[in-house]
């Protein structure tokens, strides 16, 4: 027969391990709404790092140093990887790892587009691109905008098919192009003179171009009027 005193102590360890029962339950409990409250904050810091992307995780957190926290205060970016992966700590106590995607929409070509010749939307396709890694990654910063108007736009480089138009890659089509013949029309004082000229460089409406007077090969630098003359103030 069991004792009194050892009846005793068998109900304090049934009781003992029902309250770790309720506890094991109470964390299982709260351990999903914990991870989605950390995945949104992790999501919130990448999307800083990645303005005008739609940024997701695209795997499960490993926690590299401490656990899950029931509630992210505060989440800190470490490091990217540039292969889709991000190091970030919880709390200043608990850091974690998981991979992601941004995707930013850009203008990708349909076909190759050579140096110097107009872009047109027949040409370019709009299309999510993963910035979080590979080749997307280097050039997230200069990718070309969806909002821009392509009509206005010229290609500087080579664009292969297949290949995300970049800001560095196109140019705003000149209203001079270089070697262009042109009017110049030399403002000192009171005193107005003309005479032709080629640009030296390409040119846009009321910004500043070098140009060279035909006759005695003098270089000035003057405004591009909508009129198509160079206005030169000496």
């Amino acid at each position: 027969m069991i004792e009194k005193k050892d009846r005793k102590w068998v109900a304090l360890g049934m009781f003992f391990f029902m309250l770790l029962g309720i506890f094991a339950r109470a964390a299982e409990d709260r351990r999903p709404d914990s991870i989605e409250q950390v995945s949104s904050v992790v999501t919130s810091e990448l999307a800083k790092l990645y303005p005008g992307a739609r940024v997701e995780l695209t795997g499960s957190i490993r926690w590299i140093r401490g656990n899950l926290p029931s509630q992210a205060k505060r989440v800190r970016i470490l490091f990217e990887t540039g292969k889709g992966e991000v190091q970030f700590i919880a709390n200043e106590e608990s850091e974690g790892v998981v991979s992601f995607a941004a995707w930013m929409i850009a203008w990708v070509a349909v076909r190759r587009v050579h140096p110097g010749e107009h872009l047109s939307r027949d040409s370019f396709v709009l299309q999510e691109v993963n910035v979080s890694s590979g080749m997307a990654h280097e050039y997230r910063g200069v990718i070309l905008s969806k909002d821009s108007d392509l009509s206005h736009l010229e290609a500087r480089q080579t664009i292969l098919e297949g290949q995300f138009a970049l800001t560095t890659g196109v140019q705003k089509i000149p209203d001079v192009r270089r070697g262009e013949a042109l009017r110049i029309k030399v403002i000192s004082g009171d005193l107005i003179l003309s005479t032709q000229g080629i640009a030296e460089e390409p040119a846009y409406l009321d910004q500043q171009v070098r140009v060279m007077t035909t006759k005695t090969k003098r270089d000035l630098v003057g405004k591009l009027c909508p009129n198509g003359e160079v206005e030169v103030k000496l």
